[in-house]
């Protein structure tokens, strides 16, 4: 086999490598060992482009190489272009001094082989993926591109050694956006997460990239999915037993990839009981469509639309509120213009009726309020899951002039808008109060006092140590962080005696949290309570963690010292 030495300029990188990150670092060191020992393998190059070249005295025509493209070997290229860079400086200084210049490093050695893009790719591929340290991402990539290329996932798991399963894992990486890719690659994220992540929508990756930005472990991702995603069943159509979507659109959740339970290695941790489903915008759909089927089992007794209200009826309401979010505004809106098209009046509570009464379908009270035409049956389709369905009744804040027409009372509108107006009134006086007091918090150096806090202070610090406790310990003791009916401040005045349980769950909340991972101070705060607490277990860990890193400790340095001096590396 023949070894040719090209010159640097006349090669260039085959847009069909796999491979598109270098480490700058290891491509220095590459450099150096070269520019002492030599390249000691060739690259592998075959003829990009040629032209023909006539003999002007003979007319015999030859067709000459002018340009090449890597196929194997382009870590070794860059490194030894970095020393032709080196090199060219150095003769820029050498010509003004008028002395010879170097070439040692204007060419490199070569092999070059005749080869078709089929060809050449294989040999890429096969290259790059044989490497001690291949990136996840590349060989991802380099299996997407042979499965494009017509190959089979048991042919490239043949090929490579790998089972067809790790192969489609493997490929299901390249549906991370390229912001996780990079933090794939730069250690953030570790490989069992990304493949947690790759199974996510677009969006869905978007917002954990966003919400979740520093480093994370798998536990993390798991954590994020479970607490991002609804529980399968809680899902109305599973409660129900009514998961058969007959028009062909849906799958049953139990037979879907989005199911969290049909990826057990993935999800170990949230089994059947568990199970959620990580496709938002097939789960959004299904509970759109199953709002729609429940509708329509009501249609017989529905207001169509250009009817007036009648009682014995029921009517669809609906009303969007300031405060939503722009993601909740937008899925109202996609589900009204689904209700829309079945043919029903839809109306605004507000604007029809006085007020939500909260007693049960089947209270006495509703029953009789129904009869005597005091309330309104009416359907909601958007609630607190969004798309959801419910029946609610509505005091009629109409006069009937007939039996099958309500005409509506202006003064009691009136009276009603006053009311709420009234309210909102003390609401805004609440809300700026808070907010005025807010910037002092901020403002005023009230820190900076060192005198021993007072019984007042101590009730303020107590109430918030309360309120950063666990919500599965406030239900213990009787109290909600969300709940409207929970004093926390009478709660702490009237229990002062606990006062060190309350320290100690909060101690627990704060050292179960993942920030344990990522800050060196609360490690160092359970090293201190466990050693106290628990010191038998606390002296058992320590030594199991001790021997496994010098097992591992060990194992990398036998693996340093095998790639001292190395520069025969792959593509």
């Amino acid at each position: 086999m023949e070894v040719q030495n090209i010159r640097i300029e006349l090669i260039s990188p085959s847009p069909l490598n796999p491979r598109k990150t270098f480490d700058e670092a290891a491509l220095e060191e590459l450099a150096s060992n070269i520019e002492k020992q030599g390249l000691l393998q060739p690259i592998t190059v075959r003829v990009a482009k040629s032209e023909d070249v006539t003999d002007l005295e003979t007319g015999d025509v030859t067709t000459t190489p002018c340009s090449y493209e890597i196929v194997c070997g382009e870590r070794r290229f860059r490194a030894v272009s970095l020393l032709k860079e080196k090199e060219d400086k150095e003769n820029v200084a050498k010509i003004k001094a008028h002395r010879k210049k170097s070439e040692q490093f204007q060419a490199i050695s070569c092999i070059v082989r005749e080869m078709t893009d089929d060809e050449a790719f294989d040999a890429m591929i096969t290259e790059n993926l044989q490497r001690k340290d291949v990136d996840p991402i590349e060989e991802a990539f380099a299996f997407a591109q042979l499965s494009e290329r017509g190959r089979s996932y048991e042919d490239i798991a043949l090929k490579f050694g790998k089972s067809a399963r790790f192969v489609f894992d493997r490929i299901k990486l390249n549906s991370l956006i390229p912001e996780l890719k990079e933090r794939v690659r730069n250690g953030d994220i570790p490989l069992s997460g990304a493949m947690i992540l790759s199974k996510l929508d677009e969006e869905t990756q978007k917002e954990f990239h966003e919400e979740e930005d520093e480093q994370c472990t798998t536990a993390m991702i798991r954590d994020y999915v479970s607490n991002s995603f609804m529980e399968l069943k809680k899902a109305d159509w599973i409660e129900e037993d009514a998961d058969n979507w007959e028009n062909g659109e849906f799958k049953p959740c139990s037979q879907c990839e989005s199911n969290t339970c049909n990826h057990g290695c993935l999800f170990y941790e949230m089994n059947n009981k568990d199970a959620r489903c990580i496709n938002a915008t097939c789960f959004n759909k299904k509970r759109i469509a199953y709002v729609i089927r429940k509708i329509l089992l009501e249609s017989e007794n529905l207001v169509k639309l250009g009817e007036p209200l009648s009682f014995g009826k029921t009517v669809i309401v609906a009303k969007a509120d300031s405060y939503w979010s722009d993601e909740r505004k937008m899925q109202y809106e996609s589900t009204l213009e689904a209700v829309k098209q079945l043919g029903f009046a839809v109306v605004n509570p507000d604007e029809v009726f006085r007020y939500s009464c909260y007693y049960d379908a089947d209270d006495e009270r509703t029953l009789k309020m129904l009869d005597d035409g005091d309330v309104y049956r009416c359907i909601s389709f958007f609630g607190y899951y969004y798309p959801e369905f419910e029946v609610k009744f509505y005091y009629t804040r109409k006069e009937l002039a007939s039996s099958t027409a309500a005409v509506a009372d202006p003064k009691e509108i009136a009276r009603e808008n006053i009311n709420n107006q009234l309210k909102r009134a003390k609401d805004i006086v609440k809300e700026k109060a808070a907010e005025e007091m807010r910037k002092w918090a901020q403002n005023k150096p009230y820190y900076e006092r060192k005198e021993v806090l007072s019984i007042d202070e101590q009730t303020v610090f107590d109430v918030l140590i309360l309120n950063s406790c666990n919500s599965d310990y406030l239900k213990k003791i009787g109290l909600e962080k969300y709940g409207k009916d929970s004093d926390f401040v009478n709660y702490v005045k009237d229990n002062k005696i606990n006062r060190f349980q309350w320290y100690r769950a909060f101690i627990t909340e704060c050292l179960s949290s993942n920030n344990v991972n990522f800050y060196e101070h609360l490690r160092k705060c359970q090293n201190i309570l466990f050693m106290e607490q628990y010191p038998d277990e606390y002296n058992k860990l320590t030594k199991k963690l001790a021997d496994s890193f010098d097992k591992k400790e060990k194992k990398l340095k036998k693996q340093l010292e095998d790639l001292d001096n190395d520069n025969t590396e792959e593509a």
